[in-house]
């Protein structure tokens, strides 16, 4: 072998010598056996801030305050999320650090922090049960603040100069909510002036009580409701019903619920034409559909509406229609579109013989709060 030849030989096995050591060096220094099987990790038993926890089926962990379970969707407050819905069907493991209440599906309901063991749910340390059998859980704090939530809407348009225009209006929804059952209580109002007349001063008021019987249908034992708007000749309307609720799609994205049953209303009119009552009363049959969708993670879609049939008196049917638009701009803030219809197919003539427009249609744009 030739000097230049044992000069390459010595330089590749150096080469060699070096990359072997490196590649030692560098496996030493990056990698370290975990000291427990990642798929077997499980939240700590201890936890002085009472965190709940969810495990996905894809392994995946949520930390956060469990709000409620309702409609085959469990919703978690997140501090990084914010409150996300997750469908229950998805779920392999649950833990909570408080007391919460549960209703199954034999009608029962049962008291006690969650805990999850070999795929099963245990409530207060008691028997496993499957997870198919839970209907809905919700806080089980003796605090009543913790078992409400909602959002209050605003919005205002103001115009000067060869036109003086001025329009406040307002949403509130509030909602409360327990593993058996869930109260709504609703109220929207619009007030508008041009040139120092009022052309608007509407309010309506609504209240119901749903009760679980099944995954699929809720009974409404009440259904309240107040109206009042001037420029549709109505003074006073008080409407009260019962019925049923079926839930069409319950996901985490999609929510919408129908209802159907009769109901008694009682109208007072501003004014009446002569010979005609003032204060008519009817039996009625009440439609109504409540549709939520999460368009996307930062745009939700809201649309409810209602549909009264009364006798002719009363307007032979009404309708009312709420769609809201909402934008996320903070954790608690967001930006909404809203609009709103409404329809009286018989509307009753003043005491001059002038008849109110059937439609009356609204568009506003405001700012929403979540509580």
């Amino acid at each position: 072998m030739s000097s230049s030849a044992r000069v390459a030989m010595t330089v590749f096995m150096a080469g060699v010598t070096l990359t072997g050591i490196s590649s030692k060096v560098w496996a030493d220094t990056t990698y370290t056996p975990p000291s427990q099987d990642p798929r077997v990790w499980r939240p700590p038993s201890f936890d002085p801030q009472r965190w709940d926890w969810i495990q996905l089926d894809t392994g995946e962990w949520v930390k956060g305050h469990l709000k409620a379970m309702q409609e085959e969707s469990v919703e978690i407050d997140s501090d990084h999320f914010d409150v996300i819905s997750i469908d229950w069907e998805d779920v392999a493991f649950i833990r909570t650090g408080r007391t919460m209440s549960v209703l199954l599906d034999d009608g029962s309901t049962v008291l006690g922090s969650l805990d999850t063991e070999a795929g099963k749910l245990v409530i207060g340390g008691g028997e496993p049960v499957d997870f198919e059998r839970v209907l809905g859980i919700a806080s089980a704090s003796a605090r009543e603040f913790d078992l409400w939530s909602g959002d209050v809407a605003v919005g205002a348009n103001f115009r000067s100069g060869n036109v003086d225009q001025k329009e406040f209006n307002a949403t509130v929804m509030l909602k409360r909510r327990t593993a058996a059952n869930s109260t709504r209580i609703g109220y929207t109002g619009n007030y508008a002036q041009n040139d120092g007349v009022e052309n608007a001063n509407n309010h309506r008021a609504t209240l119901s009580h749903d009760y679980r019987v099944s995954r699929k249908w809720l009974f409404r034992p009440i259904q309240a409701e107040f109206n009042r708007d001037p420029f549709q000749n109505l003074d006073q309307q008080w409407l009260l019903g019962f019925g049923a609720v079926y839930s069409v799609f319950d996901t985490s994205k999609l929510d919408w619920v129908i209802s159907a049953g009769p109901g008694y209303q009682r109208t007072q009119f501003v004014e009446v034409q002569a010979g005609q009552d003032r204060t008519v009363s009817t039996p009625a049959f009440l439609v109504g559909s409540t549709y939520s969708q999460d368009l996307t993670a930062a745009v939700d879609l809201d649309v409810t509406y209602q549909l009264v049939l009364t006798n002719e008196e009363s307007g032979r049917a009404s309708h009312d229609l709420y769609a809201a638009l909402d934008v996320d701009l903070t954790k608690r803030l967001d930006f909404r579109v809203a609009t709103t219809w409404s329809r009286i197919e018989n509307p009753q003539p003043d005491a001059d013989g002038v008849t109110p427009e059937k439609d009356d249609l609204r568009l506003t744009v405001g700012l929403s709060w979540d509580i």
